[in-house]
Parts: C-alpha cells; sequence; structure tokens
C-alpha cells in the first residue's frame, strides 16, 4: 500500500533542506566562530554568547507565546546569527508524541512503563531507549511535527523523559506513567533508558537529549502546584533521590523539576535537591514544569510578582521556563539585585551546551544521526522490540489450571476492556495512534485472542465506571456459550490521569459486580487487570473461586496480540510485580498526605506491614522452575534455574538485602531491599546457571544524615524467583557477617 501523505512530505523535506530548526545553515551564520565545528565547544559557546544581549539571552531561556504554546516552549532565535527558534517540550516517556507524517509510519509505542519494569529486563528498556532515540531523531529529520502535519510544532530533540517518580501511594493519578515503587527498580529502568535514547555516534553527537521526570518527591495531583509535604532527609536519600542518582549514571542531560514542595520549598526554586543534582552532573539542565514559576507567586511561597517569582526559580537553580512568561522580567530582577548577571549566563550557558551535543550547530551530515528518515519510523525492528516488550510486561498473579488455554476453545471475552484501544494507552503514549487520527488501527483484547485462537465472542457487559447494567445480560449468554471466559476489567484515563488522582482503589463502576456473576457460572475464567495503579479485588480474591489473573497494566498498541499468544502458552515470557498491590483498606489506613515511608502502616513493600494481595516481586509462569544457589567465593553467588515443567519459559531471580541483626539503629531499616537481578530463558528440562557478584555496598542501608553506611552483625542476602511456580520456601537465603573491618566478609 502507498504512504498517504508522501507527496507532502517530499516536499516538505526538499523546502526544509535540514532537520527541523536546525542552526548555522546560512553562509553569514556558518563563517561565524560558533558556528565552526573545528573549535572546541566551550570556545564556540563563549563566542554564541557574546553575540547574545542580556535580553537575548533572557529570550532563550523564557517561552515565546507568539511562536506557539508556552507550554510546548518555543524559544526564539536570532536570524542575524543564524540561530532558529527551537520547541524544547516533546515527551517521550512511552512513545515519541507526534503527529503520523505518513501512512504506517506512526511512532512505535510501548506498553505503559509499570509494565516495562515488570519485565526487570535490562535489555528491554534500553533498546525501548534506542527505538525512542532513533524515532525522534527521524521524526525531527523530516520535518515532521508534533500535533498536526502542518509545521507549527516542529518536534526537536530535546526528550522528555523517562518519568521515574516513585510509585507512592496507589491513588496518585500519574502511576501509568511510571515504572516502579522501589529506587533501584526505578533507576536501572531510566539508566538503561537514558543509554539507549543518548546513543552518541562516532563524533559523540547524541541522538536525543533526554530529560528525567519529574524531580522529585511528586505523586499527588491534588492542589499540585500549592502543596507542601515533610520530608526527611532519611527520606531523601532512601526514596526519593536514589533512583535519580543512579539514572545519572548513564549521565541524562537534565531535569523537568516537579510542581510539588518538599518541606515548604518547591522543587523548582529548591536549591537543596537541585545541588544534590548537580553533585551527580554538574552541567545537568534543568527545567521547569509547565507554569510551576507562576506557581510560586501562591502557597507556600508567596512571591509578592512576576519579577520575585522568576528571581526565586532562577537563583536556586532552574535553567528553563516552560508554560508562563515570568523569566522576561529576569533584567527588571537583576537590576533589582534579585538576580545576578552571572546565573543568567550559566542558564543559558547550560540550554545551548544541550543543542551542541546534539550537532544542531555542526553541518547536518556530520552526524551519523541525519541517515534516520520515513522508513524508520515504526520499523518492523521497533514493532518486534515493542512487542517482545509487551510479552515480557504482563504478570501471571494466579493460576487455578486454566492457562493455558486449549487451542480450538470457544472464548468469550467479555468486560469494558474487552474492546477498548484507547484504552489500552498509559498517560503519555504518543497520541497519534493510527493515520487517520483515530484508534481504529489499535487491536482490542478481544481481536488478539482471536488472533491466536479463532473462536471469540466479544461483549463488553458494564463500561469502566457507569451504572448501566443492560449490557450484562448479553455478556453472560455469551459467557454461558463459551469454553473459556476472559474478563478483561480495571480502569482507564477517565479514572487516573494527569491532574486527577484516584478516591478509591477498587474496580469502579459496575466491574465488581459484574465479575463475581461471571464467576458464579462457574466457567474457566482469566481475569485481566488493566490498569495504571494496582486494583484493590479483595472481593474477588475472597470468595475462593478458581480463576487465573494476569495484571496487564496498560499494554498499548501490541498488548493484545501478545496477550492472545501468552494465555494460549504460545509464548511463556511473564513479568513480575514492580508494585506491590495492597488490599482495599490500605487506602484507610493511609493518607495521600503523608509522605514518610515507614510510618505505620508503611509503603511499598521496603515497609508495608500488613499483608498485600499480591508483593512486589510476584509471578508465576505456565512451566515450573527450581532454584538452588550456593556461596562460589566471598560475595558471589552462583544460581542454578532447572526447567522442570513442560514448556519453555523465563524466570526472573531477584537478590534482596536485609539488615537482620545489627543492634539498635535510630532510623527505619527496609524489611528487605532489592539489590540485583537477572532475566534469564530455560527451555523445558535444562538449566541454566547464573552469577551474582555483590560488594560490601550493597549491603549498606541508609542513616538519618541521609549517608548510605554499612553496619556491623548479621546481613541477610535472599536470592527470589518471586516465589516462582509455588512457594516461599524456593527462596534461598544466606547469612553474612560484617566484622570490624569492611574487608571481612563472612558467608
Amino acid at each position: 500500500m502507498p504512504f498517504r501523505g508522501f507527496e507532502w512530505l517530499a516536499g516538505a523535506l526538499c523546502a526544509a533542506a535540514a532537520p527541523n530548526w536546525h542552526g548555522c545553515m546560512d553562509p553569514k551564520a556558518a563563517a561565524l566562530p560558533y558556528c565552526n565545528p573545528s573549535l572546541a565547544v566551550e570556545k564556540r559557546l563563549d563566542d554564541l554568547m557574546s553575540r547574545l544581549s542580556r535580553d537575548e539571552k533572557i529570550q532563550q531561556i523564557t517561552p515565546d507565546g507568539s511562536l506557539g504554546g508556552t507550554c510546548t516552549t518555543f524559544t526564539t532565535g536570532k536570524a542575524d546569527i543564524g540561530l532558529p527558534p527551537w520547541l524544547w517540550l516533546v515527551e517521550t516517556n512511552t512513545g515519541v508524541d507526534a503527529a503520523c507524517p505518513a501512512e504506517q509510519r506512526c511512532v512505535t509505542n510501548f506498553v505503559g512503563p509499570m509494565g516495562m519494569a515488570a519485565s526487570f529486563n535490562r535489555s528491554s528498556w534500553q533498546l525501548k531507549g534506542y527505538v525512542l532515540g532513533t524515532e525522534q531523531r527521524a521524526l525531527s529529520n523530516i520535518g515532521a511535527s508534533r500535533f498536526h502535519p502542518d509545521h507549527k510544532n516542529p518536534v526537536c530533540l530535546t526528550a522528555f523523559g523517562p518519568n521515574i517518580n516513585i510509585v507512592r501511594d496507589p491513588r496518585f493519578g500519574r502511576n501509568s506513567e511510571l515504572a516502579s515503587e522501589d529506587p533501584f527498580l526505578s533507576g536501572t529502568y531510566a539508566r538503561k533508558m537514558v543509554t539507549g535514547m543518548q546513543e552518541p555516534d562516532k563524533h559523540g553527537f547524541k541522538k536525543v537529549a533526554a530529560y528525567l521526570k519529574h524531580y522529585t518527591a511528586y505523586s499527588t495531583e491534588t492542589n499540585r502546584g500549592h502543596d507542601t509535604y515533610n520530608i526527611s532527609t532519611f527520606d531523601f536519600f532512601d526514596t526519593y533521590l536514589p533512583q535519580y542518582k543512579l539514572a545519572f549514571t548513564a549521565q541524562p542531560t537534565g531535569v523537568m523539576c516537579s510542581y510539588n514542595a518538599e518541606n515548604g520549598r518547591p522543587s523548582c526554586a529548591n536549591d537543596f535537591i537541585l545541588k544534590q543534582l548537580r553533585s551527580w552532573k554538574s552541567d545537568a539542565h534543568v527545567t521547569t514544569d509547565c507554569g510551576a514559576v507562576n506557581n510560586l507567586k501562591g502557597p507556600p511561597v508567596n512571591a509578592p510578582d512576576d519579577m520575585h517569582a522568576a528571581a526565586i526559580a532562577l537563583m536556586n537553580g532552574t535553567d528553563l521556563e516552560m508554560g508562563d512568561t515570568l523569566f522576561s522580567t529576569l533584567s527588571k530582577a537583576i537590576d533589582s539585585g534579585l538576580a545576578t548577571q552571572e546565573r543568567l549566563d550559566e542558564a543559558v550557558r547550560r540550554s545551548f551546551k544541550v543543542h551542541f551535543e546534539l550537532g544542531r550547530f555542526d553541518p547536518p551530515n556530520a552526524s551519523a544521526w541525519v541517515r534516520y528518515g520515513l522508513q524508520d519510523l515504526n520499523h518492523s525492528f521497533h514493532q518486534r522490540i515493542s512487542y517482545e516488550a509487551a510479552l515480557q510486561s504482563f504478570v501471571l498473579l494466579k493460576n487455578d489450571g486454566v492457562l493455558p488455554i486449549k487451542e480450538g476453545a470457544a472464548v468469550a471475552v467479555v468486560g469494558p476492556h474487552a474492546i477498548s484501544r484507547s484504552g489500552l494507552f498509559s498517560d503519555y503514549a504518543a497520541g497519534s495512534h493510527c493515520f487517520d487520527q483515530s484508534d481504529a488501527c489499535v487491536p482490542t483484547i478481544a481481536e488478539g485472542i482471536a488472533a491466536a485462537s479463532g473462536k471469540v465472542v466479544a461483549a463488553m457487559g458494564v463500561e469502566i465506571n457507569s451504572t448501566k447494567a443492560d449490557g450484562i445480560p448479553a455478556a453472560l449468554d455469551a459467557v454461558r456459550q463459551s469454553d473459556v471466559v476472559v474478563l478483561a476489567l480495571g480502569d482507564d484515563k477517565s479514572i487516573e490521569t494527569e491532574g486527577k488522582d484516584r478516591s478509591d482503589t477498587a474496580l469502579p463502576g459496575l466491574q465488581s459486580k459484574f465479575a463475581q456473576q461471571v464467576l458464579a457460572l462457574g466457567k474457566p475464567t482469566v481475569l485481566v487487570l488493566v490498569s495504571g495503579g494496582p486494583m484493590a479485588i479483595d472481593e474477588l480474591m475472597s470468595d475462593g473461586a478458581g480463576f487465573a489473573l494476569i495484571q496487564a497494566f496498560f499494554p498499548s498498541h501490541k498488548g493484545a496480540q501478545a496477550l492472545g499468544m501468552s494465555l494460549f502458552g504460545k509464548e511463556n515470557r511473564w513479568g513480575k510485580l514492580p508494585i506491590t498491590m495492597y488490599p482495599h483498606g490500605y487506602i484507610s489506613e493511609q493518607t495521600m498526605t503523608n509522605y514518610d515511608m515507614s510510618k505505620a502502616p508503611g509503603r511499598t513493600y521496603r515497609y508495608y506491614q500488613g499483608k498485600p494481595l499480591f508483593s512486589f516481586g510476584y509471578g508465576l509462569s505456565l512451566t515450573s522452575f527450581d532454584l538452588k544457589c550456593a556461596s562460589v567465593e566471598g560475595m558471589t553467588f552462583r544460581c542454578r534455574i532447572r526447567n522442570t515443567g513442560k514448556l519453555h519459559g523465563e524466570e526472573v531471580i531477584q537478590v534482596y538485602h536485609a539488615a537482620v541483626d545489627i543492634g539498635k539503629v535510630d532510623h527505619p531499616l527496609p524489611q528487605r531491599a532489592l539489590r540485583d537481578f537477572q532475566r534469564v530463558a530455560v527451555p523445558a528440562g535444562e538449566y541454566v546457571n547464573l552469577t551474582f557478584k555483590l560488594s560490601s555496598s550493597q549491603l549498606e542501608v541508609t542513616n538519618n544524615e541521609g549517608e548510605q553506611k554499612l553496619y556491623p552483625g548479621i546481613h541477610e542476602i535472599t536470592f527470589s524467583p518471586g516465589h516462582g511456580h509455588s512457594k516461599v520456601e524456593d527462596e534461598q537465603k544466606f547469612k553474612v557477617q560484617v566484622r570490624g573491618s569492611l574487608q571481612e566478609l563472612v558467608v
């Protein structure tokens, strides 16, 4: 099929002659030192800065509303030195948020970040970054646009993602954008994804510039921008900063600071957290979230006017304003002594350095990435990477003999997500799913199962969140006539999204009642949960009904196909929970505004004192595994994973640490904390050996001063398959005694 719109695109390419808003293109500009690629970047920066007046510098870090939306953040150029404008905000969390430039050339979307984290697969995360970086560079090269093919919002190369706030509370509206409740898992995910996104060519030019979101401790939507939460030094360094510190080992370009305030200091004007950031990367570029500078005029800062708000943000470490134009008052702020020319120059210089690292001021063909084009969007290789990620994203939580479904079985697919399309995507997935701007090209779960089996009847039964019951009789009739039922329940962005926290973690609307009616019919049933944050399904777990249960998160474009193959046992590549699934009563025991992780009843698997519905790291398989580990030498361990079942499968071995007997300390201690993991494929009847080389630093815990400390005493190392196919006894535990010297570790 020919690509509709290709003629327009070819014409645009001829007219553009360079990637979107590439600099140094006219001959007069090319003669200037800042455009001279033979000079060192610092000398080129010196020259560029010298050619800008104070007001022109301010324009480089302030949105220009005449060019487009201030949240999208266009900054103006300077024509007489060959400097075009720039569009900063390209969302790049689950897919590059851009319009489809041609038929079959919409961007590749991935499963939601929680599903990605569930794979515990470093290679998958780096490949995701590779795809997103490649496609954003390709979009820029061909002159593509973010929202419509009109060139008014050109895709540039500053990529905002991944989002790695901690999944602190199951009610947070933006959980679907996040990877995990665990700092180590979240940070490792981000480090690998950033490595893929920012891949350098042989000259050192990055594919894209990656910005982590939202720095930091952002996990409440209600009153965002004017809220403040008490956070101890312990919790900062134990929970809210570690994933960013770990991610910065991959040297992302910078961060977008968050709306919320910590201890009365909004993130975008909080020199404490921004100084931490610059201790990991001295030139880390900091942008605000949209409107965050304007928020400083309200609580908790209550700046008296635009000028004071702008000065507070700049002087506390923010480099670029997004969403408003208060930074336009910085000249007055400098004259008034509220801000300094030195700090302004630093912010502008950091902003331009990003562009030099991308090759914006070098000839386009100087970068290897100029070869990317239309053919690289939704490439078959990228589709395969997305599909593989989807296969590893589902978590099998329960299986009472229902799975795998037998070939040829008649399947009734019921529930609100049986036929949903756009509802299968997380927040901050790319908005353009199909070239015609619809979602018709997105396979439904019913269609994915039909592709794997052929005998499917679909009926919603109930909607996501309503009291309409008129669809229930037809759905129950379909169930009665089937051999097997797939019950697809959950929520969508009408329940949890940016700006909207959930008030309840139970299944919304009539879904729970409908599920009970389906289960009462006694058919073999697979309950599939499609959601961002974890759902509380106590009512369905307590009646003893036998069924299979799958957490599918938001499975995206490839999810339905991958789910169909997994249900029939044609693929057996399940993930593990990257979050805790709490009972429904948790939300009445824990307030949203409590940011103390260990205060009873505690948060996340590290500190939660209750009994979860399903624990972090849990996950089953359609085959069975046997795990045996042994100490090889010192802190080196070897584990043998044997596949004792009849299907090829993949297992995740997780390594946890707990300080079990270190005497009395004056700070909380995690019940256990993830320290390492490996994912491995094991053919049926065979075994694979894995080696884990641990160090003394992995026995450290956070103290009240925010330091990582190794305490003498008894520590425990646990190797866990996430309770594998059966029982806790599958875990392998080792005691490690730390004596006076850090070197004397006795297993």
